[in-house]
């Protein structure tokens, strides 16, 4: 029976359950023809090497997908020879995981879900929706904290005017701290890049922003559908069902390092309406028309 093994910083039923189904209708069926095991560090980026290694050691997988791009280092680490699938959020050529997309020539390929167009257009929207705004925040985690996704941010945001200051979640335990009101209230606004341990948290972190009222963009439309402002960014059902594909290319022979990284290919800009006047936010009519999907 083929083994498909995930690893992870957390546990994201969604996702997993999109997986599951996605691999279902490619004619993979749970206890019938493929074994799928869902595996996490419960938020802790520091044990993500010791997972891949008990999973490298401890299992037989025929294919491992790596959730975030240290989750990926990490399975690369410790095995060249077990095919790996990555949904990265940072570019994996400058993270080591391939030499090129193209032709990552190694055993990993996946989702380059990283973009840095994606991420300035994120903060050129924090600008539009709030001209004369100083201090912009960027929300992090050790899985984003210091990475290439991160840069953008920082040199678009000060570009256009924005004193711009990492907030970094060092550990899932602490959001109701790092992100309370006290510390938030010292921005004008948020800009979230794509990370898994924050997906994982959506809910109480909408809650946090809500409280402290600041105006927030994110990187995927779930956001918004749950009570977020905005978001500007790919869409994570069609990701995955991207990285999906990858797998069942794998699974019937094809080797990674000759499969070229994915990348999304539908990008949206959602918008809650009803947050913007609960916030008292005007918004310009050229940012409502560019919207894909707008929630009143």
């Amino acid at each position: 029976m083929t083994r498909v093994v995930q690893l992870g910083p957390v546990n994201i039923p969604g996702q997993n359950d999109r997986i599951r189904r996605l691999l279902a209708e490619l004619g993979y069926v749970e206890g019938r023809n493929i074994q799928l095991e869902f595996r996490n560090t419960g938020g802790n980026a520091d044990a993500l090497p010791a997972l891949a290694e008990e999973i490298v050691r401890d299992s037989r997988a025929d294919v491992m997908i790596a959730i975030s791009t240290p989750a990926a280092l990490a399975a690369y680490k410790a095995t060249r020879t077990i095919p790996i699938v990555a949904f990265a959020a940072v570019d994996p050529v400058a993270s080591g995981l391939a030499d090129s997309l193209a032709r990552p020539g190694r055993n990993v390929t996946g989702i380059a879900v990283f973009s840095e167009e994606t991420t300035v257009k994120r903060v050129e929207l924090m600008r539009e929706v709030l001209p004369k705004a100083v201090r912009l925040g960027t929300v992090t985690t050790p899985l984003t904290s210091g990475a290439t996704s991160l840069a953008p941010v920082l040199e678009t945001g000060r570009k256009l005017g924005f004193e711009v200051e990492a907030i970094n979640i060092d550990d899932p335990a602490n959001i109701e701290k790092i992100l309370s009101p006290e510390i938030l209230a010292r921005f004008d606004g948020l800009v979230f890049v794509p990370d898994a341990i924050l997906n994982a948290h959506m809910a109480e972190i909408i809650r946090l922003v809500g409280l402290s009222r600041k105006p927030a963009i994110f990187a995927a439309p779930d956001w918004v559908a749950n009570g977020g402002l905005m978001s500007f960014g790919p869409d994570f059902s069609d990701a995955t069902r991207l990285l999906v594909a990858q797998v069942d290319r794998v699974l019937k022979g094809v080797k990674p390092g000759d499969l070229p990284f994915e990348r999304p290919t539908k990008f949206e800009l959602r918008i809650n309406l009803r947050i913007a006047k609960t916030l008292g936010l005007e918004l310009s009519p050229t940012v409502l028309t560019r919207a894909d999907e707008v929630i009143e």
